[in-house]
């Protein structure tokens, strides 16, 4: 008889502990030293330091540890401001200094550049922001545990739930919202049909969406209903087919160059208003925003980039893949009187070019996608062929992926640079100017 054996894998804590030096970060913010003539990556640690490492990990390439101790720290190191950093997988970086942030990021954004690019691009100096308390939007994750409901972020890479009191890169007035909301979802019936929640800090209080999977009883909506008046909320609630609101305490808006940006609670907006405002102005300047051009703009949610454009330009046609951020973005324009652009619903994943917009010229286009990025979109430009173009991307790697389609078909990149709108994280926010040769 023949026996078939699996091999298994090592147990990670039979790996084995070991004293180390970390000689550089990565382009993540992650330490990198050297074992076994492999790279060995451990979370949490400095260039310089000497640490206690548990190897978790043993590739053919390299190595993954677990920071037990920091016998030696750097004089660099920071000490985190939240009481979650051991548990939350959210800020991450909270013990990198931001300088050091900011260079991680510079190197991971260069080396993905290298291969297109026959020397590196000098980058525009960083757009910042408030490094606490400056996120407006947040989601929480909901959780039955035990008998009751937890609140919180997942842990990293896990779905596990930690259960949070506050968070420091919240708002103040979100966070200090965390643990009413959580005695609030402990006291209805129906906690089981609780999806998650979010948070947005609008222009005139505080919105929150709360996602269900089923109706719920008269006595539940009561109990929503009383807590949305206490707080002077305003109250979605959705689930699989619509969002409806429970509670109007005022219709959400955003302040942004001058203009109310009104949006509807699951909509997408950018979590970092300052960072926000930084990057629609650097990119009316890069655009060279003039009174004859006609402006383009791809991605366009609900009027962030296409109403401060449409103040300065000719005119400016936006195009955006959720019907209802489109309505959103029309009712924005006939407030402020913006005659001179118009919006359009296309699935810019698959083809769009007999849409009636898309047969159109324009002298500059703007694109803002999400993090799968704009492949279908990029031949689209070349064959168009606009003078300008300004990429906003929250995936530098799908970036690149697209900036080299743009450079083959006639571009020059010829500016670039970088947006904190994530402090302590690893995330990294890029925007590209292209300019045809």
């Amino acid at each position: 008889m023949v026996q078939f054996f699996k091999v298994r894998k090592p147990d990670p804590k039979a790996l084995g502990v070991l004293d180390i030096d970390i000689l550089e970060l990565n382009g993540h913010g992650v330490g990198l030293a050297r074992y076994r003539g492999k790279p060995l990556f451990v979370p949490g640690t400095l260039p310089g330091e000497k640490v206690r490492v548990r190897l978790t990990g043993q590739h053919s390439k390299y190595h993954k540890g677990q920071l037990l101790k920091v016998l030696q720290p750097s004089p660099r190191r920071t000490k985190p401001f939240c009481s979650y950093i051991d548990s939350c997988g959210g800020c991450s970086l909270q013990h990198l200094p931001p300088e050091l942030q900011h260079q991680s990021k510079e190197l991971s954004l260069n080396l993905l550049f290298s291969r297109l690019l026959p020397a590196p691009l000098p980058l525009d100096g960083w757009l910042t922001g408030p490094e606490r308390g400056y996120r407006r939007v947040a989601r929480l994750a909901i959780r039955r545990q035990g008998k009751g409901v937890a609140l919180g972020f997942r842990r990293a890479q896990s779905h596990e739930l930690v259960e949070i009191d506050h968070c420091g890169v919240l708002h103040p007035e979100l966070s200090a919202l965390i643990v009413p909301l959580r005695q609030l979802l402990n006291r209805l019936k129906g906690s089981r049909q609780l999806g998650h929640l979010e948070l947005y800090h609008c222009a005139q209080g505080i919105a929150l969406l709360l996602r269900h999977t089923d109706a719920f009883s008269d006595r539940d909506l009561d109990t929503l209903l009383s807590f949305a008046q206490q707080h002077a909320l305003t109250l979605v609630l959705q689930d699989d087919k619509d969002r409806r609101p429970l509670h109007v305490s005022f219709p959400p808006y955003y302040q942004l160059d001058g203009f109310k940006l009104a949006f509807t609670p699951g909509d997408f907006i950018q979590v970092n208003p300052v960072a926000n405002e930084a990057m629609v102005t650097q990119a009316i300047d890069w655009l060279a925003a003039t009174p004859e051009q006609r402006v383009l703009d791809l991605f366009c949610g609900v009027g962030n980039f296409s109403l401060p454009l449409a103040a300065r330009v000719k005119s400016v046609v936006g195009v955006e893949g959720v019907q209802e951020m489109v309505e959103q973005a029309r009712g924005n324009a006939e407030e402020h009187g913006c005659h001179n652009v118009r919006f359009y619903r296309a699935d810019l994943a698959s083809d769009f070019t007999r849409e009636p917009w898309a047969q159109e010229g324009f002298d500059a286009v703007l694109l803002d996608p999400g993090r799968a990025g704009a492949e279908r979109v990029m031949p689209y430009l070349v064959g168009m062929a606009p003078g300008r173009l300004v990429y906003v991307s929250c995936n530098p790697a799908t970036l690149a992926r697209d900036a080299e389609v743009l450079l083959a078909g006639g571009y020059r990149l010829t500016r670039m640079g970088l947006t904190d709108m994530f402090p302590h994280t690893a995330h990294s926010e890029v925007m590209a100017l292209f300019e045809l040769t």
